[in-house]
């Protein structure tokens, strides 16, 4: 392989039955407002939607199980959590959105689409995707980082220093492991055979016009992807100017799904909400098959999409008895779960940090406190991660299981990666940055390669070496993993949960 890394140093200051159309039925979910299901529909983007009008006390998560589409499918142009009567959802018509909206649609409309109704603000908006860049025998790749070169030379190598490592942090080194395992990955591709032409740009300022800057100084839009570490602001303005330019972004840190949910190319490595709840609930029903799951939660809006996608699933299931419990009750939790014992309890609870930290003691306290029939404890964040301060002894008592990029020292191909980095970097990966950087330069390098410009047509593959699941499929218009792992704590320390 040929490969060629270019450092650019970037300095900027202040800158439902199925029918023809026309006609209705009924649905209901339950708990809700019946959904009168209108089989009239429209087409955008080369695709049939329904137009459903809401009526009162109707949902997202009510109207999608009516027209029996996924919630996370539904596109409105008002906060999802406060439809009111007279709000448009739009639904994807069954058979028609396999695919989403495509990636090398061209501008020019079909007949079918020039007929319908012209698009007013509350339709979904037009996202026009050029045709793909068609990949050459060199695999283009940005990667947009704050690497803070400009301030290298407050970095000390004096003996002193080097031995006192870790007692000072320096913000070069924030994000250096992702590159590393970038790095590795390359190695890897090489001996393959891949030719890529990796182009590294420090945004030392993380904002939208260190972004902008980045596009224009360097020709960012003649690379076949980018990858973005970058904060929340600067990330949006960098998917904007990728669909502007018609190149693919990837954003490996961000775990929230509707990241995915207008622009085309947008492709998220973090596990969907969906595949991981997916998981749990099939650990829950084989560890305890005849047990009783409670679901903490505060009400807040912002557990709601956490709330309706364990819902839809729980209901859909209709093997696994749950409760929801919300915190303001806590008092009565430890009488609760004694009613019912052979219980797993998951919490989805969240608020702001302060309160998340006085919350995580106070449950375990009142878990921990059984001296027969301890329940198991399920979160979709790593807690040991998020918390320094959480008592691993109390959650190895209540058999967690969470998510975690973490290392098995029983997997070959962890142990493998781990001997490489130490004899290519003479040092540990002390964070999952390394992992996440190897394993999608491995998928989409390795994927854009092989396939070409064919793979965001077609991403979902499975490419050999990756240290965790990963396997993009599209959601909502963007590209996200549909799979994790699992973990549940043995002897203070994460091992793969079963899944029988």
């Amino acid at each position: 392989m040929t490969r060629k890394i270019l450092i650019l140093l970037l300095l900027i200051t202040p800158l439902a039955p199925w029918r023809g159309v026309g006609g209705e039925v009924m649905a209901q979910a339950p708990g809700t407002t019946p959904v009168k299901v209108s089989l009239n529909t429209m087409m955008l983007h080369g695709r049939r939607y329904y137009v459903h009008i809401v009526e009162k006390g109707q949902t997202v998560y009510s109207i999608a199980k009516a027209y029996k589409v996924e919630s996370y499918d539904a596109v409105t142009h008002v906060d999802i959590h406060f439809l009111h009567p007279g709000d448009t959802v739009w639904l994807p018509a069954r058979g028609q959105f396999a695919e989403g909206v495509p990636v090398a649609q061209t501008e020019q409309s079909s007949s079918e689409e020039q007929a319908s109704p012209t698009p007013t603000e509350q339709q979904p908006s037009q996202v026009k995707a050029r045709p793909v860049r068609k990949v050459g025998k060199t695999v283009k790749v940005a990667l947009m980082m704050p690497l803070h070169l400009n301030q290298i030379d407050e970095v000390s190598t004096s003996k002193f220093d080097v031995e006192q490592r870790g007692k000072k942090s320096y913000k070069q080194f924030e994000f250096i492991e992702f590159y590393e395992g970038m790095i590795l990955a390359l190695d890897k591709l090489e001996s393959e055979g891949v030719s890529v032409e990796l182009k590294v740009i420090d945004v030392s300022e993380n904002t939208a016009a260190a972004v902008e800057s980045a596009f224009e100084r360097y020709n960012v839009a003649e690379c076949d992807v980018l990858v973005a570490l970058l904060l929340r602001d600067a990330f949006n303005r960098a998917a904007q100017l990728a669909q502007k330019d018609g190149i693919f972004i990837v954003n490996p840190m961000a775990t929230r799904s509707d990241l995915c949910a207008e622009n085309p190319y947008i492709v998220k490595i973090q596990p969907s909400q969906k595949g991981q709840i997916q998981l749990m609930l099939r650990n829950m029903k084989a560890e305890r098959p005849n047990g009783h799951l409670y679901v903490i939660h505060s009400g807040s809006p912002t557990e709601k999409s956490t709330l309706d996608e364990l819902r839809r699933q729980l209901d859909e299931r209709g093997d696994i008895k749950y409760t929801l419990f919300n915190w303001s009750q806590n008092a009565k939790l430890a009488a609760t779960l004694k009613a019912t014992p052979n219980c797993s309890v998951i919490s989805i609870y969240e608020q702001k940090p302060d309160q998340m930290r006085i919350f995580v003691s106070g449950l375990l306290n009142k878990l921990t406190a059984f001296k027969h029939n301890t329940p198991t404890l399920y979160t979709l964040n790593d807690w040991t991660r998020d918390y320094n301060d959480v008592d691993f002894a109390q959650l190895q008592l209540l058999n967690y299981h969470t998510y975690s990029i973490t290392w098995d020292m029983t997997n070959q191909t962890h142990t493998d990666f781990l001997e490489a980095y130490r004899k290519r970097f003479a040092t540990e990966p002390v964070t999952q940055l390394a992992s996440i950087g190897h394993d999608l330069t491995i998928y989409i390098v390795g994927g854009l390669a092989h396939k070409g410009e064919g793979l965001w047509n077609e991403p979902a593959i499975n490419p050999t070496g990756l240290l965790q699941p990963l396997h993009l499929v599209r959601n909502g218009a963007g590209l996200e993993n549909d799979r994790a792992q699992l973990y549940r704590m043995q002897n203070l320390h994460f091992v793969p949960a079963s899944l029988k």
